[in-house]
């Protein structure tokens, strides 16, 4: 069983809907983020990524969007799936 398949994971896209982000909200509350080869983590309690000095702005999308999005993440889900959890 692949542990991943099962979190929630959101796609950020370009106006060509090409993927740009790729969002993965970790089982410790902690979202993932891909952005071609680069990858780092943002706790979404501080805003911070690691490592601290990945900046995650790539395309359409600036670095404070994408903490934006990753934070939103975290917020109940629908039907009492806290954290998001569940969702997909």
């Amino acid at each position: 069983m692949n542990i991943v398949e099962y979190l929630s994971t959101v796609e950020l896209i370009d106006c060509q809907g090409r993927t740009t982000h790729r969002l993965t909200l970790l089982l410790d509350g902690r979202v993932r983020v891909r952005t071609g080869a680069v990858e780092a983590t943002v706790d979404p309690t501080t805003r911070t990524t690691d490592p601290p000095t990945r900046r995650l702005g790539r395309g359409e999308y600036g670095h404070d969007q994408v903490i934006d999005v990753a934070c939103t993440m975290t917020v109940d889900g629908p039907a009492g799936t806290p954290n998001g959890l569940g969702r997909r």
